[in-house]
This record gives structure tokens, sequence and C-alpha cells, in this order.
């Protein structure tokens, strides 16, 4: 049974500071919304079924998202719906990734008995899709693009999606940090019927500690991934979380807009330092080229004075740094290290 629901939200918390700085991560760095908070706390059914809870998030979202709910699926966490795009692929083809790009979607299609075939992005880390098919592509594989991409923040662009499903059986959008650039391929679910988009509430609505994600696809497609979610629906608390999230989403959004005012931010200064160089990123993040030492040096450096930047398990991507903004006071903290470092070098 609920708790009694406490008389007013508590308090907005502060964005923490503490050390280590952590830009390290993809996730809202002033975490979930406090009404999250409120919600577990005043539960007592977090080991039941969400049951119609669960049904309450799928209409208000679709209603959030101006779908049907027809159109909408929801799983726990965007690995969820991952391994049953996955399950439903073994028997139809190859998966093709875009690297440098996020190689946890790899390693996974490599578990699952799928062959996958890369084709790496330009020397910008876009993507460019000729009108050409891609070789050593069948037409039933499952091509996989996120959109930011991770760790180089660029978008898919228009014409080279519509070619992706011009050439593929299947194209997979995973959106999982578009919260942080107001851009989406959602629209376009309508106009192809075999184009999946995935959204999740686990980075720009700090939500990683409670997995929620759903995909955006014609009907059909969604009857077909189902069967292979796992079993029992969405979990009670991401559940809670998600539909407090919604309850508190000019909040939320308020603080993905300082964030992203924070990555600009941290973009000009990286850019007037010699010591990395930036690529534009509409994501929460910015991948850095290290011009001077070594990334593993400067990220060790940076370790030792309590700031921690994400070093890409990549051969692509051997010299490159992926850091998150975070608050002008981490932005000026990395800022004096580069410096301090630079000296060194």
């Amino acid at each position: 049974m609920s708790r009694m629901r406490p008389p007013a939200a508590p308090e907005r918390r502060a964005l923490i500071t503490d050390r280590p700085i952590r830009m390290d991560t993809t996730g809202n760095p002033y975490g979930p919304s406090v009404y999250v908070l409120e919600a577990l706390a005043g539960t007592d059914e977090l080991h039941l079924p969400a049951g119609e809870r669960e049904l309450r998030l799928h209409l208000r979202l679709s209603h959030e998202i101006g779908v049907s709910p027809e159109w909408l699926m929801l799983g726990n966490g965007i690995a969820d719906i991952v391994d049953g795009l996955l399950l439903r692929q073994r028997t139809r083809g190859p998966v093709v990734v875009f690297p440098p790009t996020d190689s946890a979607l790899a390693a996974r299609t490599v578990d699952f008995g799928i062959d996958v075939v890369a084709h790496e992005r330009a020397a910008w880390f876009g993507l460019e899709v000729g009108a050409k098919p891609l070789p050593l592509v069948r037409e039933n594989a499952l091509a996989y693009v996120q959109h930011p991409n991770d760790p180089s923040g660029t978008l898919l662009g228009n014409q080279s999606l519509v070619r992706l499903t011009r050439q593929n059986g299947l194209v997979v959008v995973d959106e999982r940090h578009a919260g942080y650039s107001n851009r989406t391929f959602a629209p376009f679910v309508r106009e192809f019927d075999n184009l999946i988009v995935l959204q999740s509430f686990e980075t720009w609505a700090g939500l990683a500690g409670l997995p929620f994600a759903y995909a955006i696809a014609p009907p059909q497609l969604i009857a077909e991934i189902a069967p292979f979610l796992r079993p029992g629906g969405v979990a009670m608390g991401s559940v809670l979380g998600a539909l407090a999230t919604l309850e508190d989403l000019a909040y939320v959004r308020a603080t993905v807009v300082r964030v992203r005012e924070e990555r600009s931010r941290l973009f000009r200064m990286l850019r007037k330092l010699n010591v990395v160089r930036p690529t534009p990123s509409v994501a929460n993040f910015v991948l850095a080229r290290v011009e001077r030492g070594s990334a593993a040096q400067v990220a060790g450096e940076l370790a030792g004075r309590d700031i921690r930047v994400h070093l890409p398990n990549d051969p692509l991507l051997a010299d490159y740094l992926r850091i998150s903004a975070v608050n002008a006071e981490g932005t000026d903290a990395l800022k004096r290290s580069l410096i301090e470092i630079a000296a060194g070098l």
C-alpha cells in the first residue's frame, strides 16, 4: 500500500559539487526530479508489478510524445529493448554499426551470435550514407545508429536516414541522448514501416538507477518485438520514477537547458587551450583529441586532481577523451588543471 504523500515537495537540492568532479558520465548532473525521490519514499509497493501504473504511464507518455498508444512500447531501459531487437534479429541477418560509437551494442550482438558489419564514420565523425547500398549489407540487415552519437555528439542527417531505410530491413535510431539536443526522428516513424526510434529517461532525466526507455515504431513492429522483452512489464520503481518525472517536466527540462549551455561553454574553453582539440557536439559531452601528451596520460593527470573524464575503449579513439558538461565550477576546475598539465608536458 502507498503511504500518504507529503503536503509539499521538498526544496530543490543544489547541484552536487563535491570532489571528484564527475565529467565521465552521460547522465544529468542535477540528478532526477525531487518528485522521483518523493514517489519512491512514499510507497511500500516496489516489490509488486506496476500493473495499472504502467498503463497510466503508457497513456501519459503517448500523449506527451503525440503518438497513439499502439505506436509505443515501454521497456526496462534501453538495454532491455535492444536485447529484444537482437533476439528478433537472430534469424534474419547481420547488424550494421557505425564506429566510432558506443561499442556495447557490437559486443552484445556478438554475444547473441549475430554477425556485425561495421562502416566507419567520416573524419569529422558524421555519418554520410551514399545513394549506393552499403557494401556487405543484405536487405534483411538491422542498421543501428545513435542520434546524437556517443562519444562524438554528432547527428544523423535526414537524407542519410532515408537512405538507410531503403538499404536495410530495419533501422533503429537510438536517441538516448536526444534530450540534450532537441532533435528527434520520432515523426519519421509514420513515414517508414521499418524505422524504430528509441528514447530513454536514463540520461537527460537522471534515471540511470531506475532504467526506463521506450520504442516508437509502427504497431506491426511493436507486436513483433514485444514478446522478446523481459516478462512482467516495467519495474515498479522505474514506472514511479518516470511518472514523477512527467509531473515535474518543466523543472527537469530547465536543468537540461543549463547543461546544454554549460556544454557550449566547455567547448569554447577547450578550443582556446592547446592541450586538446574539441569536436562540435549536441549532446551533453564533448569529444576532444589530445594534442599534447597521450589521452591516457592526460586522463591520469586529471584523475590525480580529482577530475574524472572518460577514456573511450576504442582503437579509433586512442587519442581522444570524452568530457561531459557539469557546471561552471567543474569547467573552471578542468581549465586550471589542463593549464597545469600543459606546463609539465
